[in-house]
């Protein structure tokens, strides 16, 4: 398996949990027919954009723009070019993912019961299934690295706070989604929804706050470690003194913030996460001690 630095959680994922439970809001369609001479009227509910949408192009390259400007960069390149590069690779990946982008429009068929509560469990299944993968690109990355274990730790307890957000989110929308199915009228139902969303928001904020200071210490780690664009999805060595360590560390501690109170909003919603916090690192050190010392055929490493 190629080290790919931009692999692990990808930015759509984020995106999509944003537009498929915040941004579309539900509305009621009515329809008139005839049977015979008797005139009969439909009601449907579907959902639509609460607001206009921007392209994934245009957000992903607003979030690059403000990540290549808030840091330096080696005078091999220039921050225009990174932005473009780094833009097309996430749009191109968000192309091929055919499967993603068939559930963010089955969020708009009528006929979905609890299109919310397929989406988010579409997400965390999905996500389930990759775990194991997310985690042996890290030992990878370290294995091709001088940087300590601790940082590409961090990266793995990112990933496992991810997952506990998904697990609280798809508690909050089946919840909430369950009351709105059973109300008596639109008007309750589409309450219901508005409480979920306003419950989903903050935690969403979060989320997008802490990926965003991951995204950016992986792509500022990766170009000062490369000569080239060719090289920037498989770097050779990840190499600790070609970085600035004061830059570094403003960057490192900024998303060390960021995860941190991305954990506090989940521990307002599940007190259980304080547990997990507690021992959180050291059983991902453990666990990526055991993958290493893996036979190399396990691992599939270069």
């Amino acid at each position: 398996m190629a080290i790919d630095a931009f692999s692990s959680l990808q930015g759509y994922q984020q995106s999509s949990l944003r537009f498929g439970l915040i941004d579309l809001k539900p509305i009621e369609i009515s329809e008139s027919y005839t049977l015979g001479n008797v005139r009969f009227r439909a009601r449907e509910r579907k959902l639509e954009h609460s607001k206009p949408i921007s392209s994934y192009g245009d957000l992903v390259t607003f979030e690059n723009n403000a990540i290549f400007n808030s840091f330096s960069i080696p005078k091999r390149f220039n921050a225009q070019e990174l932005i473009d590069y780094f833009s097309k690779n996430s749009i191109d990946r968000f192309e091929r993912d055919t499967e993603l982008k068939q559930e963010v429009e089955n969020l708009k068929r009528r006929d979905r019961q609890r299109p919310y509560t397929s989406f988010v469990q579409f997400m965390k299944e999905r996500f389930e299934s990759r775990r194991e993968n997310y985690l042996e690109i890290e030992a990878e990355r370290f294995l091709s690295s001088n940087f300590p274990l601790s940082f590409f730790n961090k990266f793995t307890v990112f990933n496992n706070t991810y997952y506990d957000f998904l697990k609280i989110t798809h508690d909050i929308v089946r919840s909430h989604e369950f009351l709105a199915a059973h109300a008596r009228s639109f008007q309750m139902y589409r309450k219901n929804i508005s409480v979920m969303q306003r419950e989903l928001s903050p935690l969403i904020d979060k989320l997008d706050k802490c990926s965003f200071a991951c995204g950016r210490l992986k792509k500022y780690v990766t170009v000062w470690n490369v000569e080239s664009l060719e090289e920037m999805s498989e770097p050779a060595l990840f190499d600790f003194k070609k970085v600035d360590v004061a830059e570094f560390g403003q960057l490192n501690d900024d998303f060390k913030l960021k995860l941190k109170e991305l954990r506090v909003v989940l521990l307002e919603q599940d007190e259980g996460i304080l547990r997990k916090s507690i021992d959180l690192e050291d059983s991902t050190a453990k666990l990526f001690s055991r993958l290493l010392v893996m036979p190399s055929s396990s691992l599939n490493t270069r």
